[in-house]
């Protein structure tokens, strides 16, 4: 069972920042997980919401405010003082760290409720760029984004995530003119009934956001192929 860190290992650093990701390596998570947003002027950078404010000292939504606006923000000392000056970072900046491991990468893509134009081909472009094709795994809520992705790099793993109203996705997953690698559904609709019917249909099952060992032990016996959590420490 892999171990994904949710926005880094972020149960101990400030989500989505180079802090977390840097400290999820350390605890020697299996992989990462990021949301990805694009700035007025283009640029794709790492952050959860579409507004600032809750993860830095500024506040605007991210299609608004330029790259050079939005990293004169802090990004850290929201969470604690030792995290002043972390910066929202880019994703070229994220994949450069990474690009030396083996690591997973789950790269979510947060086009919703705005749809942000051509980020497909810029993540496609970075993702290749860096020959990163084979760890990647572009995930979203937004299955209409994931469908651009795969009309552009065919060869793309592609997630779809579920909340909690879809516990029984697998006739719909079938009905999409792509074919999907994952399946990321809220932790709380798997067991290992859902398991095993992802399995027999081809799909690897990554929930979010596991935070808690007691819950993912029997299922990791049951084959569940990772987790996606803010504390990797504590299923290493």
């Amino acid at each position: 069972m892999l171990i994904i860190a949710h926005r880094g290992a972020s149960g101990h650093a400030p989500e989505n920042t180079m802090a977390a990701f840097r400290l999820a390596l350390d605890m020697n998570a299996d992989g990462l997980e990021l949301d990805v947003h694009q700035t007025k002027d283009g640029e794709v950078v790492i952050c959860h919401d579409d507004d600032v404010k809750r993860t830095t000292n500024g506040q605007g939504l991210i299609q608004d405010m330029t790259l050079e606006e939005l990293q004169r923000l802090d990004a850290g000392s929201w969470y604690g003082e030792r995290f002043r000056g972390e910066k929202i970072p880019t994703l070229h900046e994220f994949m450069a760290l990474i690009a030396e491991t083996r690591l997973l990468i789950n790269l979510e893509i947060k086009n919703l409720p705005f749809y942000y134009k051509g980020i497909e081909e810029k993540i496609v472009r970075t993702v290749l760029e860096h020959d990163l094709l084979e760890r990647v795994v572009i995930s979203s809520f937004d299955h209409y984004v994931l469908a651009a992705i795969v009309e552009l790099e065919p060869r793309m793993k592609l997630g779809l995530l579920f909340g909690t109203s879809k516990s029984e996705p697998w006739s719909y997953v079938e009905q999409l003119p792509f074919r999907a690698y994952s399946l990321h559904p809220h932790y709380t609709v798997v067991n290992e009934e859902y398991i095993a019917r992802s399995h027999s249909q081809g799909y690897k099952v990554y929930p979010y956001t596991v935070n808690e060992r007691a819950w993912a032990e029997p299922l990791a016996i049951a084959g569940l192929d990772g987790v996606i959590t803010n504390y990797p420490d504590r299923f290493l």
